[in-house]
């Protein structure tokens, strides 16, 4: 399922031609898909360079643990180590938990960030710094997205890409990534992520109602008739440079390419198992969404987001983390494994992170509660230099002890992967130029 989330207030759908003869080509200037994608090659910088560089984001939503993941403290009070042992990597004196088996044979291809801390303890400006880089004012962290997150920002800066694939895609719901974790914002509807589900198959192409596909083909097929009408009075070339856009947008969201992209059934059955077809979450097969988003980069996608929600767990995570993580360490093994094995791995970054880590302390429930004084945060590939681990928490996993990180010097790592300059500004709806980050310096470490 490919979809697009963007909004549209107006449509040239059943105008009349005397109507349309009055107002001119402009009167088809609606937030439709073809327009915002005119919008998107009209504001474009001529001959800038882009780097052939892609981010893949593995969003574990609620905030995993770092002591059941990727920080255990075995030596600490029963009442902070938790459940489960550690468990020895490929990298000598590293550890993880004993969850992640597969994962701790490839980490000299991923890196371990276990010194990053914030103060955002709330699930909505927690979610919304991690993902604009910027603080949201009071009473705005659990509603809308003031600032574009960071999948929106790369499609802005590639607009002048013309791609046979949207710029920004998300796993398995435009839902989860336009209100959680954010869309265009200020930028405008023309930078909200599209969505494709691995369960919907490569047919199973659905759009907004305000832009079905059907309603899509009928605008195409509108545009011809007016272009019988206005083609011998239109100097301007209005007419012929809506055509084409209303031609790529088609072509987006039906062709080939996006077919290609979303048939899973072209991988080898052995390939899809490897990453995994149990569903775990509200049907959803994590394994299956992270080997789409491989393919999705493959085929040129700039930044593709998979939602692995669920990780909230104030009670009982014992068992909530027996119940995912077979699945989840087989989808981030196989990515991992893939990116490598077909030469992407300088191409493709891969990071992993949720909201905050959980309370060093077990709770009255079994559970860990939220805690972003501490988080653990992974990234894999990107021609960084792997196999390392950067900074350390205390004996109790309470607070950075070396090498303390922001999740702004992570987005900024992203950012330089990809090519794009934080200082760069685009203006808000006050007039005001507003840089990609506030602050963040790249992870000198990585490079």
């Amino acid at each position: 399922m490919l979809e697009f989330t963007g909004g549209s207030t107006h449509n040239c759908e059943g105008i009349h031609r005397r109507t349309f003869l009055k107002i001119g080509a402009l009167g088809l200037a609606g937030l439709t898909l073809p327009n915002l994608l005119r919008w998107r090659a009209a504001a474009s910088a001529v001959g800038k360079e882009t780097k052939d560089t892609a981010v893949i984001l593995l969003w574990l939503g609620g905030g995993p643990s770092q002591f059941e993941t990727y920080d255990p403290k075995p030596q600490a009070p029963v009442e902070y180590r938790g459940p489960f042992q550690p468990i020895a990597t490929r990298l000598p004196g590293v550890h993880i938990c004993e969850l992640l088996p597969r994962q701790a044979q490839i980490l000299d291809k991923m890196a371990i960030i276990r010194s990053c801390a914030h103060k955002e303890s709330g699930h909505g400006s927690a979610v919304k710094n991690l993902n604009t880089g910027y603080l949201h004012p009071p009473n705005t962290n659990e509603g809308s997205f003031l600032y574009p997150a960071v999948g929106a920002i790369v499609a802005k800066v590639r607009e002048q890409q013309r791609r046979q694939l949207p710029n920004y895609v998300c796993i398995p719901s435009a839902r989860i990534f336009k209100d959680d974790i954010g869309g265009g914002a200020y930028l405008g509807p023309a930078y909200d992520p599209f969505a494709a589900d691995p369960r919907e198959g490569p047919k199973a192409l659905m759009l907004p109602a305000e832009l079905s596909a059907s309603r899509l083909e009928n605008r195409r097929k509108l545009l011809a008739d007016l272009d019988r009408l206005r083609r011998d009075v239109d100097a301007s070339g209005m007419m012929e440079g809506m055509d084409a856009f209303t031609r790529q947008a088609f072509e987006m969201v039906t062709g080939k390419a996006a077919r290609d992209a979303l048939d899973l059934s072209q991988e080898p059955a052995q390939v899809r198992e490897k990453y995994g077809l149990a569903s775990v979450r509200r049907g959803f097969p994590w394994g299956q969404g992270c080997l789409l988003a491989r393919r999705l980069v493959e085929a040129g996608v700039s930044f593709v987001a998979v939602g692995l929600e669920g990780w909230d767990d104030h009670g009982k995570i014992k068992d909530e983390m027996l119940g995912r993580a077979a699945a989840f360490d087989a989808a981030v093994a196989s990515l991992v494994e893939d990116l490598y094995a077909r030469g992407l791995d300088k191409k493709v970054l891969v990071l992993i992170w949720g909201e905050f880590g959980r309370t060093p302390r077990i709770n009255k429930d079994a559970g860990r509660d939220h805690w972003p004084s501490s988080m653990s945060v992974v990234l894999a590939g990107g021609g960084l230099k792997m196999g390392q681990v950067i900074g350390s928490t205390d004996d109790k996993g309470e607070k950075p002890k070396d090498r303390p990180l922001h999740p702004n010097d992570v987005l900024a790592t992203v950012y330089r992967h990809l090519g794009i300059d934080i200082t760069q500004a685009f203006i808000n709806p006050a007039g005001r130029p507003i840089p990609i980050l506030p602050h963040g310096e790249p992870i000198e470490e990585l490079f």
